[in-house]
């Protein structure tokens, strides 16, 4: 494969949004899948680390995406925004649709090579996190926790949540494929660290060379 595939932020496109199994892509690219809480802000970082403003669609209101949303990038591989978990205000039948349809893809893709999984910097990690934690690991999945958000808290408190979450992660997520990141997508904060891991661990999983040159977009 063409190593220059491999740099996250460009050339990505909208394919489907699938609500079950059938619609999903059959092409056998490689998938990393994106996952968090309602309002944790994966459209929003999806939208910064592709440098694209409106390709994942940012709903003001938590708990409304249902579809599973493939973005395939640079014809290599795809990021898929899955739908949040957690929010309270939805109905429990609406949320076991949505966490069964979670259920359907993880368990249902041998194309999944990783899961991001997004936590809001405010919340640290919810017993909704540590459950999807548990489901990655027992899928024997990667995973790569990043912090959202990081711009919503000021300089004292957020160095003390950013180290409360160091410990927490290192305790609860001891596989990790690289250590916490943390990002806020309205400023940009940590984005290009977050594009050069992303390349790193899909060069690993695709067996290709080293990583291509950094990124220099904002």
């Amino acid at each position: 494969m063409d190593k220059s595939k491999l740099d996250t932020g460009f050339n990505a496109e909208f394919v489907v949004g699938a609500v079950k199994p059938e619609q999903y892509p059959d092409d056998g690219l490689p998938e990393v899948a994106f996952a968090g809480r309602s309002n944790v802000g994966k459209s929003s970082l999806l939208n910064k680390l592709l440098n694209r403003r409106q390709l994942a669609r940012v709903s003001n209101t938590p708990g409304r995406t249902r579809e599973l949303n493939f973005f395939r990038i640079n014809q290599a591989y795809y990021y898929v925004d899955l739908p949040g978990y957690g929010y309270a205000k939805v109905g429990r039948g609406q949320r076991e649709v949505w966490d069964r349809g979670i259920g359907l893809y993880f368990n249902s893709r041998r194309d999944l090579r990783a899961v991001i999984l997004l936590l809001d910097i405010r919340r640290g990690m919810t017993e909704q996190d540590q459950a999807m934690l548990d489901f990655i690991f027992k899928m024997g999945l990667p995973v790569l926790p990043v912090l959202t958000k990081s711009d919503k808290l000021n300089a004292n408190p957020r160095r003390e949540a950013i180290k409360a979450m160091r410990l927490m992660v290192a305790e609860k997520v001891p596989l990790a494929v690289a250590p916490l990141l943390v990002t806020s997508s309205s400023k940009g904060d940590g984005i290009l660290e977050l594009r050069q891991t992303l390349a790193t661990l899909l060069q690993r999983e695709l067996g290709v060379g080293d990583p291509p040159p950094p990124d220099p977009c904002p």
